[in-house]
């Protein structure tokens, strides 16, 4: 009954083409011994080595369907309130009690009935036993008590599982007929989605979600996991004919199925630090923010720590340390092995699901970095040894910090620890507790001193926050429009911003220039002409000292996922030109500051950029009817600040994203009215911390 279905829906992917004539002729002659076939192994031409491998995939899949099932969710409700169909999935029976493992992907809300399509083509319902949200994976349980389930065998040795350019197998059923579906590739990469999953270029469909994936000689190597890709999506499967799937390895499966068995859910497990710089391929493990009350906090670490060990496993960069605690979950202990002072020190410390919500805090300063040349005469001086300095620039009018710092001040620590930079005071203030006086050590006219400031939590009205209000004269610039082109780049874009003035070294004590903030506005899809959407916003511009860039998305219908790195390109090139500062870069969607027109495809792509672009904005304006796209949150809060202003009006309910935006640490600011004018002066208030 299977073989039937095989001649017309075997798929073999293209990928196999690209594999080199050495590889080619080592495939074969295995394959040989893996089949029945009299071809002769000193003569692999390209189509007999299509016709060994397509035999090799069709007895693997045979192998594997008995333990194939198609999944139906009926009636799943969104976080909205809207009811949705979703088309079936697959999934994978791994006991002979029943027991299914599958993608969450198609479980993900709460449903009127999940159906399990079994084998035989009987229909079953299947309920909820555990989830592993850490993995995106979910274990149900079918009930079937006339039926004979064929579980996959897990392998007795996981010794395969990291070998890089295998082939590599998905198998899934589709539809009412329980129709087999093959696609075959690479596995190309292991350790992936932060250790958690390994990667084939096999060319999958949503159908394949939830299914498994092995390899030539017929091991189960993993369940296929949809991935959502750079910049999110409004749906994750805008990405499942890229050449690029994810599968949950079926050794860290095999250490979790005990825990789902017994209902018990997985949940990522979270320390609570930042470690500084942006760049997580870059050397350096220096803490730059450890979150109150956290396990990190509970363990004794401090800012300005260098962590050498997670879990025995050393570690020297950013994207280390994320690969050390990937295989770590919510409960399970971990060992920091971590430099202070010169000093190694251990503390141990037990991961949790979630970090009491951050409460990011305001002063109102407006800092800059000052790079020191050190002297041989400086060098046993502990405070000059540094290669940076934090200068107040400006000190926000009628904000916490008003009469109590100055410009030019010298920042040294906040609360007993270093400030290493601008950004890592960003970062600390961000992670600060609420309603608790801030400590800042000084250095003025060559003294030292503490001064206590009481700060502002971001969160809430805008209205109560008056960090935009500067008494300080705007500068009256010559501003032009430059029209923004980049290679391999065809979204329209433009740019108003005032012509630089020559640089000149400020006498000593005189207030440094405020910097100039920058706002990108991505237009509806509907309007193509950059220029012409500038024409409203250019006095406003000039006002309130913020360049605008406005650009417009690729097609007339709508903005595409894959134009994330359209926007991030283009306003690195815009900061560029108009030399704004890069920690006030505010994104702002169509829909933001129109208060009679709903949300529109650019407040969601708006959205879906800034929180998936490490470093680029620190704010985004968007309608409170935006659709969120879909994009992996970091559970322990954003790389940097990320503020967020809607228009809120009297009564109304925040949408129901909210919340979720709040848990990872962005303040969520409302306003009862919202235009351009306000957009701007918003925009510029980023500039303060």
């Amino acid at each position: 009954m299977i073989r039937k279905y095989f001649p017309a829906h075997l798929q073999r992917s293209s990928h196999v083409n690209r594999i080199s004539n050495p590889c080619k002729m080592l495939l074969a002659v295995v394959l040989l011994f893996c089949t029945t076939t009299s071809v002769h192994a000193d003569d692999p031409t390209p189509a007999r080595y299509q016709s060994i491998l397509a035999k090799a995939v069709r007895h693997v899949a045979e192998d594997t369907l008995p333990s194939v099932v198609t999944i139906e969710v009926i009636g799943v409700m969104q976080a909205n309130g809207e009811v949705r169909q979703d088309a079936p999935t697959s999934g994978v029976v791994i006991d002979e009690q029943g027991h299914v493992l599958t993608s969450s992907w198609v479980t993900g809300g709460d449903s009127a009935s999940i159906i399990v399509n079994a084998p035989s083509g009987k229909r079953y319902p299947a309920t909820v036993v555990a989830k592993d949200e850490h993995r995106d994976l979910v274990l149900l349980k079918v009930s079937s008590p006339d039926e004979t389930w064929q579980p996959i065998p897990f392998p007795t040795s996981d010794s395969a599982n990291d070998q890089v350019g295998g082939t590599m197998v998905a198998v899934a059923r589709y539809g009412e007929n329980n129709t087999p579906m093959v696609s075959t590739g690479i596995l190309s990469a292991v350790g992936r989605l932060d250790g958690t999953a390994i990667q084939t270029d096999a060319r999958i469909s949503p159908a394949f979600y939830g299914g498994p994936l092995v390899d030539l000689k017929g091991r189960f190597r993993g369940v296929v996991i949809p991935a959502v890709g750079e910049g999110g999506a409004e749906d994750p499967t805008a990405w499942y004919d890229s050449g690029i799937a994810f599968a949950v390895p079926s050794s860290i499966i095999a250490q979790k199925l005990d825990q789902l068995r017994r209902g018990e859910n997985i949940q990522q497990g979270l320390l609570g630090f930042v470690v500084a710089g942006s760049d997580p391929y870059a050397e350096g493990t220096e803490l730059s923010v450890v979150r109150k009350r956290s396990p990190a906090d509970k363990a004794g670490l401090k800012v300005g720590d260098q962590l050498k060990s997670i879990g025995g496993q050393s570690v020297t960069r950013r994207q280390e340390i994320k690969l050390a605690l990937g295989q770590y979950d919510a409960g399970d202990e971990v060992e920091i092995e971590y430099e202070r002072d010169g000093k190694r020190m251990t503390s141990a410390a037990t991961m949790i699901a979630t970090i009491p919500p951050l409460q990011p805090q305001f002063i109102g300063l407006i800092t800059a970095d000052e790079v020191i040349e050190q002297t041989e005469e400086e060098d046993t001086d502990a405070e000059s040894s540094s290669s940076t300095a934090v200068i107040v620039q400006h000190v926000w009018n009628k904000s916490p910090a008003d009469g109590k710092l100055k410009v030019n001040d010298r920042l040294i620590q906040l609360d007993g620890s270093p400030i290493l930079d601008s950004n890592a005071m960003r970062q600390r203030l961000w992670a600060s507790d609420p309603d608790v006086p801030i400590e800042l050590m000084i250095k003025r006219d060559g003294n030292e001193q503490v001064v206590s400031v009481d700060p502002l939590t971001l969160d809430g009205s805008l209205d109560r926050i008056a960090a935009f209000e500067t008494s300080e004269p705007l500068p009256a610039d010559d501003w032009n429009v430059e029209t923004l082109q980049l290679p391999d780049i065809t979204n329209a874009a433009a740019i108003w911003f005032p012509k630089p003035e020559p640089t000149v070294d400020a006498p000593p004590n005189e207030a440094p220039t405020i910097p100039l903030a920058l706002a990108i506005v991505l237009a509806p899809p509907k309007d193509r002409d950059p220029s012409v959407i500038l024409g409203p916003w250019k006095d406003l511009a000039r006002q309130h000292h913020v360049a605008v860039c406005v650009i417009c998305s690729d097609g007339d219908d709508q903005w595409r996922p894959n134009e994330v790195d359209s926007i991030s390109k283009l306003t690195a090139a815009s900061l560029k030109q108009s030399g704004a500062s890069p920690s006030a870069v505010a994104l702002i969607g169509g829909g933001a500051f129109m208060m009679d027109e709903k949300a529109n495809p650019a407040d969601s792509m708006a959205l879906g950029a800034s929180l998936s672009t490490v470093n680029v904005f620190s704010g985004v304006a968007i309608s409170n009817e935006t659709e969120p796209p879909a994009v992996r949150l970091r559970k322990d809060g954003p790389p940097r600040l990320l503020r967020v202003l809607i228009p809120s009006p009297p009564d109304s309910e925040l949408p129901f994203w909210a919340e979720t935006l709040r848990r990872i640490g962005c303040p969520l600011q409302t306003t009862s009215t919202l235009n351009r004018d306000l957009c701007l002066q918003w925009t510029r208030s980023l500039l303060a911390m």
